[in-house]
């Protein structure tokens, strides 16, 4: 929104200066939930929930993952983290201008793959 300045209508127009606020970055996607729960599976995740970090740059990719759980093997983190990131979709993070910049996005994935009585 513009502000007109002056009275006679041949006057400059100021710039808008309102505040604007930063913004994290949003998930736009994320379309592998199949691959990941074919992973939990794999290793034994069949009915809990996974809390994880991305570093989303700003051309909206994700540059690194961090797990809240911690496994006895780093390829598992490692295989779900690849999954996470490969898979996932962002609008980049914007500083206070709009430019788009490095963000965090903080999700979480509920497994519940256990097999229940048909009633």
């Amino acid at each position: 929104m513009c502000a007109s300045v002056g009275a006679t209508p041949n006057t400059a127009v100021a710039p808008d200066l309102a505040v604007q606020v930063p913004t994290p970055p949003q998930l736009i996607a994320f379309d592998g939930l199949r691959e990941l729960a074919a992973a939990s599976a794999r290793i034994g995740m069949l009915a809990q929930r996974l809390d994880y970090t991305l570093e989303v740059g700003p051309d909206g990719k994700p540059t690194s993952c961090t797990l809240t759980r911690k496994f006895r093997s780093p390829l598992v983190t490692k295989q779900l983290c690849e999954v996470l990131m490969r898979r996932s979709r962002f609008e980049p993070a914007r500083d206070a201008w709009g430019t788009p910049v490095n963000g965090s996005y903080t999700g979480r994935i509920n497994f519940d793959m256990s097999i229940k009585p048909n009633r």
